[in-house]
């Protein structure tokens, strides 16, 4: 069967959405490209009689879920370029995935897409899920209940916000670190909504650091759109220790011509108890 671009367009997202997702109904499309709910399942309907072995319909879900042989055939999917996939124009293609990202070009962590597919379920359907995850303190898959509502992507890695019932708090896992073999534990009793890191804003704010003369001050006042030698950036008390890495201030350097920004001491004092702790 010879292919319209536009038809191999929308075979490349549906195969996209099952990849990471595992299923795909007719809202998807329809959402995606603007189509009625007869036009949507008209291509579900090609793309099975393209690929009938791929794809089965699933009573309990309304949806047609991956097969395995669909999942044998998983090669190549990056993960942003399926949020890229789901997106429309108003960022809220798939309700209650919420993401959040510092963009930057870097080496990204390898993301295993029937790894994600339980967190994903869980966020869309604000689940509880036990789910094995490693950490550098436990090397070895040890199961976790968490509560997940958010993606965050600090420029290298991507993490989930969750509840986690173990420590009682609200923690950030790396993606890639989980194994994809889960339980849903019913629906989750610690949502966004109780997160108070993530609805907290405070203002991080730098300058040049002092340790520079007062001509190489002016140079950086004026990289960063300085004013009265100060930025100050607004930003989710949950998202502080990922815009200092970004920052490069997380750490003190031995040279300013190295170090160039620093913390206010008064915006270091008062974003001090927003600082992560270990998992």
């Amino acid at each position: 069967m010879d292919m319209t671009k536009e038809t191999s367009n929308r075979f490349a997202f549906i195969d996209n959405v099952v990849s990471w997702e595992g299923q795909i109904n007719t809202s998807h499309i329809a959402k995606k490209f603007n189509l009625s709910r007869q036009s949507a399942s008209h291509i579900l309907k090609q793309y099975r009689e393209q690929f009938p072995q791929l794809l089965r319909y699933d009573l309990s879900s309304k949806a047609f879920v991956a097969t395995t042989e669909f999942d044998q055939k998983i090669n190549g999917h990056h993960f942003s370029n399926y949020l890229e996939a789901i997106s429309s124009n108003n960022n809220s293609f798939i309700e209650g995935v919420d993401v959040w990202a510092l963009e930057v070009e870097a080496p990204l962590r390898n993301i295993n897409p029937i790894q994600v597919r339980p967190i994903l379920r869980a966020i869309r359907e604000k689940l509880a899920i036990d789910i094995g995850y490693i950490s550098l303190s436990n090397p070895d898959y040890l199961d976790r209940i968490i509560q997940p509502h958010t993606l965050i992507f600090d420029g290298l890695r991507w993490h989930v916000r969750a509840y986690c019932n173990k420590k009682q708090a609200y923690r950030d896992f790396t993606l890639s670190r989980f194994n994809g073999h889960a339980v849903f534990e019913g629906k989750a009793k610690n949502t966004v909504n109780e997160d108070e890191k993530w609805n907290i804003f405070v203002d991080v704010v730098i300058e040049a650091d002092p340790r520079l003369n007062p001509q190489q001050k002016r140079v950086i006042e004026q990289d960063f759109q300085m004013t009265d030698g100060q930025k100050i950036m607004s930003i989710r008390a949950a998202f502080v220790n990922y815009l200092l890495r970004r920052l490069h201030i997380d750490s003190y350097k031995n040279t300013p011509e190295e170090q160039q920004i620093v913390l206010s001491r008064e915006s270091r004092k008062n974003i001090s108890m927003y600082l992560p702790i270990p998992l």
